[in-house]
């Protein structure tokens, strides 16, 4: 049984924290984040896109109780104060979105954490997608990259490995995010993620197709791409238009990766579909990638394009806990 702790109470936090407490042999001891218990206990009671939750949410003094699970809650600002080595953690899933170092990181593993897995990209920190390169999550400190980067970096090895890529680019269409803004302001990051999100459609720059070169470091320089906020909450798909070593069809292509998605590898990480899919069908989907069959095009032979949908916070969550449970 594994002790796991969480810093940072967000989306994904709450939604590791659900996943973990479904997760045979893992076990959820500690969260700290600077929000109040009281808010922390409603928000993950009452969840905007996965609903009303079907456990038991309650807190009593510095605990919160998920049925009979009781979990120590903190709200300190320093790691070096962390009860991590009280708690036994032996995972520490740094979900902040602020400390993504590795310098921090290891702060944590100075509190007590054996291991500390960060759930964004780093600069600094092996980057691991499970399936992908899940053998190099042998270390105690490693990311899980973005939730984009596990959509993409799976079909990206399993193409190059069976037909070969020679460059590629990605368009992700992709739900908004917290790091948008409700109505027109100002952004910090770019000027374009302050337009109110509901109601644009916001191109961005995405660093997923440069983290997916961390985990195949063989496409560096040959991987790029782009994205697209559009105005819903959740359900993603990402465009992945490469150029194929040798000439290919839409029947290969997809019966490569049906075959794959049925391996012991790749079984819990890729579906396929054959259904007309949008995305609000997507929602809670805990593959990183739904590869939209009907959609791969193929021009001239080598001009190759392929669509997968991801939910793009509980995908993401569930790969980042399939790693966990390799270490």
């Amino acid at each position: 049984m594994k002790n796991i702790a969480i810093n940072g109470l967000g989306r994904i936090g709450r939604a590791a924290l659900k996943v973990i407490l479904e997760t045979k042999d893992l076990r959820p001891v500690g969260i700290n984040d600077l929000m109040s218990i009281e808010n922390a206990v409603y928000l993950l009671k009452h969840d905007s896109i996965y609903g009303t939750y079907e456990k038991e949410v309650s807190h009593k003094d510095n605990v919160i109780y998920i049925n009979d699970q009781a979990i120590r809650y903190t709200s300190l600002k320093e790691i070096n104060d962390l009860p991590w080595k009280e708690l036994n953690v032996d995972v520490l899933i740094e979900s902040t979105g602020v400390f993504t170092n590795k310098a921090d990181a290891e702060k944590h593993i100075a509190a007590g954490a054996r291991f500390v897995v960060i759930s964004g990209p780093t600069k600094d920190t092996p980057t691991v997608v499970h399936g992908v390169n899940t053998e190099d999550g042998k270390v105690n400190i490693f990311s899980c990259a973005s939730c984009t980067t596990n959509n993409i970096s799976p079909i990206i090895e399993i193409i190059g490995r069976r037909i070969g890529i020679k460059k590629a680019i990605l368009n992700t269409t992709h739900a908004y995010t917290a790091s948008q803004t409700l109505v027109d302001a100002p952004s910090k990051k770019e000027p374009r993620m302050g337009r109110a999100a509901g109601m644009n459609l916001a191109p961005a720059a995405t660093g997923a197709a440069i983290a997916t070169t961390k985990a195949l470091p063989q496409y560096l320089g040959k991987f790029d791409g782009v994205a697209i906020r559009v105005p819903v909450p959740i359900g993603s798909i990402s465009d992945i238009t490469f150029i194929s070593e040798r000439p290919t069809t839409i029947d290969e292509i997809n019966s490569i990766l049906t075959e794959e998605a049925a391996t012991e590898r790749y079984q819990n990480v890729i579906s396929t579909s054959n259904e007309p899919l949008v995305s609000t069908d997507i929602i809670k989907s805990p593959f990183a990638a739904i590869v939209d069959l009907e959609m791969t095009r193929v021009v001239d032979g080598d001009l190759v394009k392929v669509m997968a949908w991801y939910d793009n916070e509980w995908g993401f969550t569930n790969q980042m806990i399939r790693q966990i449970q390799s270490l």
